[in-house]
């Protein structure tokens, strides 16, 4: 069986690649999830990243947390001395990094660069999939809320909101009349994962949060104060 490390955020997208992989017959090894300092990272999830440290105990799978600068090709390089230096060391048998790349040439040719410079594959399972046709995949799998809305259009009433195959059409409907990629490639939305077949029959449970909004900057965030496992 092949062996991966998957870049892990704790959205759907991460998320889902991982459900992808295990069904392609890739065993995921372990989580690595960067820690930006800001959340102008260009490649990386900052709004409740802390909480995915839950998901990899319902997972049963070890998770490897670092700071990064969010600054814009530095951090790519931070990415890539940790893996090299940390993770690697600690599981040298790996053949792919995993990623929840869906359409962002940026992202995915950079993890691409990553996964040669370290001898291993990009596997990208979400890659090229067609954005509507991907979400509706993934809310059928899973569940999971919206934490970040960064693009205009796109109303405060969504943070905090379960997207479920019921309001699917409405959400759609919503990206497609401002032009916003249904899955939140470019940022647009930032997600998180509370209940999935991964979570052993457990789900995350959020006892508190509180929504910031900004109209100024059409971007608004729900961010998770206190959240356990059921």
């Amino acid at each position: 069986m092949k062996k991966a490390i998957a870049l892990y955020t704790g959205g759907k997208d991460s998320h889902y690649a991982i459900v992808k992989a295990l069904q392609h017959g890739v065993k995921v090894e372990a989580l690595v999830t960067a820690v930006p300092r800001s959340i102008e990272s260009w490649m990386f999830h900052a709004i409740n990243i802390e909480f995915v440290k839950l998901h990899a105990q319902v997972m049963n799978m070890p998770i490897y947390m670092f700071n990064v600068s969010a600054v814009k090709e530095r951090e790519v390089k931070e990415l890539l001395t940790y893996l090299e230096h940390e993770v690697l060391r600690r599981h040298s048998d790996v053949d792919f990094v995993i990623s929840g790349a869906t359409a962002s040439h940026y992202q995915k040719e950079r993890v691409d660069r990553i996964a040669e410079e370290l001898g291993l594959k990009h596997f990208a399972p979400l890659w090229g999939h067609d954005p509507a046709e991907l979400l509706s995949e993934e809310t059928l799998c899973m569940s999971f809320i919206i934490v970040a809305v960064q693009a205009m259009g796109l109303s405060p009433r969504w943070l905090g909101r379960v997207v479920t195959h019921s309001n699917l059409r409405s959400f759609i409907e919503a990206c497609r009349k401002f032009s916003v990629n249904p899955v939140g490639e470019g940022g647009e939305i930032e997600t998180f994962v509370i209940s999935s077949p991964l979570f052993h029959g457990h789900f995350i449970k959020i006892h508190s949060s509180v929504m910031k909004w900004y109209p100024e900057m059409y971007c608004g965030y729900y961010i998770i104060r206190k959240a356990s496992i059921t």
